[in-house]
């Protein structure tokens, strides 16, 4: 991730967003989107790489996978270890691109929405591979750059707006690119629009058929066995 630690001031408030009418709604339909890919794959250990607060580790290990949470910022990091006590969840400093873990370690591996803040996505994306089994899987959340989200968090990067102007952002065609491969197989999640007003179930809908790019692709790949 950036020297930077541009999650710093806001760890605290982060999971905030999750209690809101919208962000509730959003957290749902990306944990939908994402449970389909992961339907028929058995519970493991699962790497969570930028595993922040721990919301995503907390999800996996829930559906009894064995999470190993990485995260660089120290901040998000104390809020994650706080937020998931209780769970099967060891959590570990460490950045994406640098993974402190053998060849083949684990079964699967996700990055959520952690691609936009390392510096090297291809070689984040590279120690994910590494470190998953043969026959294993890799699962990466992707902010879509062609988004109305992503158009809202560009404009606030411009306003100086943490964590936003330490992100960079990537079409699904981009992260295919990065790994050498296409995905075997992905889903996409939330087309309405940041400004959007309940219901949003009827907002999703309306923004998915004019046409609005999904603010989440999930993209998978399976490794060779």
């Amino acid at each position: 991730m950036q020297d930077i630690d541009a999650f710093a001031a806001i760890a605290s408030t982060y999971e905030g967003w999750f209690t809101t009418p919208l962000g509730r709604f959003v957290d749902q339909q990306e944990l939908q989107a994402l449970a389909r890919l992961l339907s028929g794959i058995d519970p493991g250990a699962v790497i969570d790489i930028g595993a922040g607060t721990g919301h995503m580790a907390a999800w996996l290990a829930r559906r009894s996978h064995q999470v190993t949470a990485v995260e660089p910022s120290s901040a998000m990091r104390h809020e994650g270890v706080r937020r998931t006590a209780g769970l099967p969840i060891h959590w570990c400093a460490a950045c994406a691109e640098h993974l402190p873990f053998a060849d083949a370690r684990f079964t699967g591996a996700v990055l959520f929405t952690t691609l936009a803040f390392v510096t090297q996505p291809v070689q984040a994306l590279q120690e994910a591979v590494r470190v998953v089994r043969p026959a294993g899987w890799v699962t990466v959340g992707v902010l879509h750059a062609l988004s109305p989200w992503v158009a809202l968090y560009r404009s606030r990067a411009d306003h100086g707006a943490m964590p936003w102007v330490a992100a960079r952002f990537f079409t699904p065609e981009d992260v295919e690119g990065f790994i050498g491969a296409a995905a075997t197989s992905s889903t996409e999640a939330v087309y309405l629009a940041p400004q959007a007003s309940a219901p949003f179930a009827e907002a999703d809908g309306a923004g998915k058929r004019a046409g609005n790019q999904p603010a989440l692709a999930i993209l998978q790949w399976r490794k060779s066995a």
